[in-house]
């Protein structure tokens, strides 16, 4: 599942509110309303800001405990606007899962993304080279003849280059796009099935399960786990791919706090490192023992193609994969620093 950073949506900015622009007694009013509505303690500070970037009302839900141990304790990574809505990033002291303390209006983001795909330059060129390591991934543990679903598998374009490496392979592609698995279907012939990730019903199990820059959307982790031992078959393997910025986003948050006052701090609308259409930042320890309880084992993590933007930058891109993956072979697979990284488990036979 493959989104563009809506730069357009209602609340996203960059630095905090402008001052000393008048805001008539009337509208004043109503962002106030809206501004108090949608998070914002101290409304006043933020008027100006708010009526800048065209805040509208959000229907919007605060998240309480952890989406996918339960815990309610936990610490404060950041804050960010998204939406018209301030949001925080909570670190869960529980699972060590970091999630957005707010849940948007689902009909707005299932909208939202539905119009927000990439154009076909992003997936043939810019995940090129993340798309044939995956497929290499996959052509290495699918059996002749084998079964791959993948789960927010978008337009269909990884599984068409695992198509021309295996064309033995039975492929299905799930996506919560609409328009997307239509695409699929039609330009490659694709079986598919419209379903968000955690709400997946499928009628067998699959040699190999790809879930690719997909599970950090899924609003119930904790569904998507339960789900996962019965999408893959006994033997088989699931790849996941996810970011890999937990430990830069905090080290940011760290220095900021450090260089910055609170008053500046209180009126950040981003975080760095941050895509704010996250739900969650999935780090490798708790991913990994996430898999490991559900019967994966064993769980190998390996680091992640980069995307390459363009030719200019495609050589520096490269070098920085090969850097990054001596590195990890260096410290037997202990340290990896590409911007995601992959993890390939295997779910265990019956005993």
């Amino acid at each position: 599942m493959f989104f563009v950073l809506h730069h357009g949506a209602p609340g996203e900015g960059t630095s905090g509110a402008p001052r000393g622009r008048g805001i008539v007694t009337e509208e004043r009013q109503g962002l106030l309303a809206t501004l108090r509505n949608q998070g914002f303690a101290e409304a006043e500070r933020w008027v100006d800001y708010a009526r800048d970037h065209g805040f509208q009302r959000i229907h919007s839900q605060k998240v309480s405990r952890c989406p996918d141990c339960g815990t309610e304790s936990h610490t404060q990574v950041g804050q960010y606007v998204y939406y018209s809505t301030l949001m925080r990033l909570n670190l869960c002291a529980g699972c060590g899962l970091a999630y957005s303390d707010t849940r948007i209006d689902p009909l707005i983001i299932r909208t939202h993304f539905e119009g927000a795909y990439k154009d076909e330059d992003y997936f043939l060129d810019w995940r090129s080279r993340l798309f044939d390591q995956l497929a290499r991934l996959v052509d290495s543990h699918a059996p002749s003849g084998g079964s791959v679903l993948d789960i927010g598998g978008a337009k269909g374009h990884l599984m068409a280059v695992v198509q021309r490496r295996r064309p033995d392979l039975h492929i299905t592609i799930s996506d919560l796009s609409e328009s997307a698995c239509t695409w699929a279907a039609t330009t490659y012939g694709f079986k598919t099935i419209c379903s968000a990730a955690g709400a997946l019903h499928v009628d067998r199990a699959f040699d190999v399960v790809v879930m690719s820059d997909v599970i950090y959307y899924e609003p119930e982790p904790a569904k998507l786990w339960a789900s996962l031992p019965n999408l893959v078959t006994p033997g088989g393997v699931v790849i996941i791919r996810v970011p890999n910025r937990l430990s830069l986003i905090r080290l940011a948050q760290a220095i900021q706090r450090f260089v910055t006052s609170k008053r500046a701090r209180d009126m950040r609308d981003r975080i760095m490192f941050f895509n704010p259409e996250h739900l969650f930042i999935f780090s490798r320890r708790p991913l990994t023992r996430r898999l490991s309880s559900l019967g994966f084992d064993p769980v190998m993590v390996l680091p992640s193609e980069l995307l390459t933007p363009g030719a200019r930058t495609r050589r520096l891109h490269t070098l920085y994969y090969q850097i990054a993956r001596l590195m990890h072979l260096a410290t037997f697979g202990r340290l990896t620093i590409t911007p995601s990284l992959l993890l390939v488990g295997r779910r265990a036979l019956p005993a």
